[in-house]
């Protein structure tokens, strides 16, 4: 417990554990899931309130607390919380073995890197504590490292462990780690064997990665992978039946290619097969979703796709190249991310452009779906604009492989004044605190480098932008802001610094209007 107080865990959203995607998978099963608006949500092990406090922020009618075993991040979520004026958020202090029925009933539990974590008798607890507070059609998400594919990435963790062995702190033992590291770069690039590049490409994820995560997943006294069919096995025995993973793509052998289909084809048993999908792609981690084994559920499980039409979406995806619109035919797509894809459907091409040209907002096929049609049909399409079978279950693929986000309900976020850009109280409060990234309105995580950071900061309702990139020319010019690598390199006058910076502000505001954490109106108006 001291390592977490005196070095607190990097505390960011998660996009997966939202009430709203938990709300999805479980009633696209067929289960009767609560409304995300109006739930009750209790996180454990929820560190310093960063995945919770923007979903409280977010949910204003939900009902959300929060439990870590961590006195000094609770107490930074404490302040974060009460800066924001949250009035639907409790964060407490407390140990997981100490909590009981007298919590009452919640619709979505969330347990993000705690199950593995702890002791046994830690991981027997909480999977009966969420069996006894889940409300009747409650979900309950847990993460966890998983067999086979950990034992990879456990080699690392025991060269880590062996390199620490006499190091004390947190900050020693991260120091000797970075140590052993850096040895093992100059060490390995000239073997061939495939635990030399493994090795090699887990040291360079590490590189980009939070300090806290090397020290609590590598380095943490307690870290244990299980296979899948053990931790159902355990869940089974705590009253509690398993339900689907976050990552619905990673449920269908067919994602992974006609050779894995073929073979795991025989396999009848749901269970049976996840465990089998585990074995081929050397799984190391996953998010399992749990209801209580008495929930109302249909004998036979699985996704509706007349549900999934009801559902609202929203994507953001940009073509390469002009979609085909006339037929059927594979069309280049890429995520904000940089992830590429492919889009066969006309209909399916025509609403998700339609969607990206509305994003961020969250809409129904009704509101999309005429004017998808009607650009099918102007392209020369024909009767494929009427292709709405196809165009689902495309659309499902889509949604799937997390390419586009789906909620219960729609979203319609006010367009921001850009005259005068003034950033939403929740960027404000976590760029305060120190964090690197801001959460969306989606529950995604938006990465700032110190000059986006810096900009945060200027956006506050009072100026243009022609005056935050005055503002950010003068900071750089008098060493209040480091320039980026590209300014870095000459010395620039003023003026010359300025119609550089310029562009940048520009962009950057521009971003952040697309990603829905800018505010129409002027200062004073509603958050």
């Amino acid at each position: 417990m001291d390592a977490y107080d005196d070095f607190p865990y990097e505390s960011i959203a998660f996009p997966e554990t939202h009430p709203n995607h938990l709300a999805i998978l479980g009633w696209l099963l067929g289960l009767a899931t609560a409304d995300p608006d109006t739930a009750r949500v209790l996180e454990l092990g929820c560190a310093g309130g960063g995945n919770l406090i923007p979903l409280a922020w977010g949910l204003p009618n939900a009902v959300c607390l929060g439990i870590d075993l961590s006195a000094r991040q609770i107490a930074l979520g404490q302040a974060q919380s009460a800066g924001l004026g949250l009035t639907n958020l409790a964060l407490r202090q407390g140990d997981i073995l100490d909590l009981d029925a007298s919590l009452g009933t919640f619709d979505y539990i969330i347990a993000h890197g705690v199950y593995s974590w702890v002791p046994e008798p830690v991981r027997r607890h909480l999977l009966r504590l969420a069996c006894q507070l889940l409300s009747p059609t409650g979900v309950f998400y847990v993460s966890y490292n998983c067999l086979p594919g950990w034992r990879m990435r456990g080699m690392l963790r025991d060269i880590l462990l062996y390199a620490c062995r006499e190091a004390e702190g947190p900050t020693a033992r991260l120091t000797a780690a970075r140590a052993a590291l850096e040895r093992l770069r100059q060490a390995l690039p000239g073997l061939d064997a495939l635990s030399a590049r493994y090795l090699l490409a887990e040291i360079a994820s590490l590189d980009q990665s939070h300090p806290s995560y090397l020290l609590f997943e590598y380095l943490a006294e307690e870290n244990r992978a299980f296979l899948f069919s053990e931790f159902t096995a355990d869940a089974e025995a705590a009253g509690l039946r398993y339900l689907c993973d976050t990552d619905p793509r990673t449920l269908f052998p067919s994602t992974y290619g006609a050779t894995v289909d073929q073979a795991l084809a025989p396999i009848e048993d749901g269970l049976d097969l996840e465990q089998w999908l585990d074995f081929v792609t050397n799984r190391n981690f996953r998010q399992s979703l749990l209801c209580r084994a008495d929930a109302p559920l249909p004998e036979e499980i699985a996704f509706d796709l007349e549900r999934f039409a009801g559902l609202a979406f929203r994507a953001d995806l940009r073509p390469t190249v002009r979609p085909e619109l006339r037929r059927v035919k594979d069309s280049p797509f890429v995520t904000v991310a940089g992830k590429r894809l492919t889009i066969s459907q006309p209909l399916t091409k025509a609403l998700v452009l339609e969607l990206g040209a509305r994003f961020p907002d969250s809409l129904t096929l009704a509101e999309v779906l005429p004017a998808a049609m009607r650009q099918v049909e102007a392209a020369g399409g024909g009767a494929l604009a009427r292709e709405l079978d196809a165009c689902l279950a495309e659309l499902f693929s889509l949604f799937a492989h997390q390419a586009i986000g789906a909620r219960p309900s729609p979203g319609h976020l006010p367009r921001p004044a850009l005259e005068r850009p003034r950033v939403w109280p929740l960027a404000q409060a976590q760029v305060a605190s120190g964090a690197r990234r801001v959460t969306t309105p989606n529950h995604s995580n938006l990465d700032l480098d110190a000059f986006a950071a810096r900009l945060i900061g200027y956006l506050d309702g009072t100026r243009t932008p022609a005056e935050i990139a005055e503002a950010m020319t003068v900071d750089l010019l008098q060493g209040r802001l480091a320039p980026p690598k590209e300014l870095a390199t000459r010395q620039w006058r003023p003026e010359q610094l300025l119609a550089r910076i310029r562009p940048a502000v520009d962009e950057l505001i521009a971003l952040f209007a697309r990603q829905g954490i800018l505010l129409p109106g002027p200062p004073g108006g509603t958050a």
